[in-house]
């Protein structure tokens, strides 16, 4: 068999076993817990709501945005984070051209099947620009000095 050949097979190997992963993988995304997770989301926002599969890790994404909210504390946002009270939670907030709060809740499943996975759920908040309640507002500034090597290739 020449070099090249059995660089073939490798390869050939090689994506054949990758599909195979992938096709184990997509498993997750039929999996009732995600339908479970999904189905925690109100009606009306799951049509803003999407599903995905991580290509890196055994975890389903869901997301889910809100806008023209009043605040942060609007009962349509507070309720639908109830709903995932039970898993662990991490938040970052944003203060770009409109007040945004995203929520990321994370729970780990197990299932003999497809093994251990993670359902994440994103819920993006933005409070509408003209709201008398919630606001973007400086506090101070900083100053950033950035320095750069500027590089060339010198051949003699």
């Amino acid at each position: 068999m020449s070099a090249f050949s059995k660089q073939v097979a490798t390869a050939t190997r090689q994506t054949r076993e990758e599909a195979k992963r992938l096709t184990l993988k997509t498993a997750l995304l039929k999996h009732h817990a995600v339908k479970e997770a999904f189905d925690m989301i109100p009606l009306n926002l799951r049509k803003n709501a999407t599903v995905s599969l991580s290509g890196f890790s055994n975890s389903v994404f869901i997301n889910v945005s809100m806008y023209n909210l009043n605040s942060f504390k609007d009962k349509k946002f507070t309720a639908l984070l109830e709903r995932f009270i039970d898993w662990e939670t991490t938040t970052n907030d944003y203060a770009y051209h409109l007040p945004n709060k995203d929520v990321r809740f994370d729970k780990r499943e197990h299932d003999d099947k497809v093994g251990s996975f993670t359902i994440s759920v994103q819920v993006m908040a933005y409070v509408k620009e003209d709201s008398p309640l919630c606001r973007i507002v400086t506090t101070g500034f900083t100053e950033e000095v950035v320095r750069k090597e500027i590089k060339q290739i010198v051949c003699a």
